[in-house]
């Protein structure tokens, strides 16, 4: 693949040694930016009117948490910039909770920095699609039902559902209709579909496991 220096990747991370991995592997690959602080961050969005490409932010950095950061930014160039999370935490909470934010990916250190490289390309090469992965939160319509509050991505998981035969979807109908081209950390689709079912169970709606990769919407008040 030909390199996109032309793309710019903003980079948050405090700790020097993994700022010198990312120099190593991305520097002559892209345009780079790196911030040890999230304050830093912010002055250097607010100073520019053109967004980075991506970003690569660090969970937990000397002045706070990203994601709290992002929640609570009102610049609306961050709800549709895409992002990865870099982290120590392996915890799937933490997880969960980023990819249930709009986190294109989860990366536990220590990374492997050709895995690193093929998840940037993907992101990339797929940018003009993941412009809609973080938008606001829609309101669907589910056998006369008004789902609300629901994600980008969990609109079009339950999009694939209604239009799916039987509504049974698979595991790579889900990665090739809502993801596409972009790879994504394995527990993705599980993270997705759990915060999914928690908001249809209201509703008297489940997302029931068929076995094989394989998950059905179904109503609970159906015997099946």
């Amino acid at each position: 693949m030909s390199l996109a220096v032309n793309k710019e990747i903003w980079i948050l991370e405090d700790d020097k040694g993994c700022q010198f991995v990312y120099e190593q592997t991305l520097d002559h690959r892209y345009k780079t930016r790196y911030f040890t602080k999230i304050a830093d961050f912010q002055e250097a969005l607010s100073s520019t009117e053109h967004n980075p490409a991506l970003i690569i932010a660090d969970l937990m950095l000397d002045d706070g948490n990203f994601m709290t950061y992002l929640n609570d930014s009102k610049d609306n160039r961050l709800v549709v910039t895409p992002f990865i999370i870099v982290s120590s935490i392996d915890d799937i909470d933490a997880l969960r909770f980023c990819f249930m934010e709009g986190a294109l990916d989860y990366l536990t250190k220590p990374f492997k920095k050709n895995e690193l490289i093929v998840k940037i390309e993907n992101i990339l090469s797929g940018s003009a699609k993941q412009t809609n992965s973080v938008q606001s939160h829609k309101t669907m319509n589910l056998d006369g039902h008004e789902i609300e509050s629901l994600t980008s991505k969990q609109k079009q998981l339950l999009s694939l559902f209604l239009s799916s035969p039987g509504r049974v979807v698979s595991r790579d109908d889900i990665l090739e209709q809502v993801w596409g081209d972009t790879s994504v950390h394995p527990k993705t689709v599980d993270v997705h579909l759990y915060n999914l079912r928690r908001k249809l169970n209201e509703f008297g709606y489940i997302i029931r496991s068929e076995g094989g990769g394989r998950w059905s919407l179904i109503s609970d008040k159906i015997s099946a």
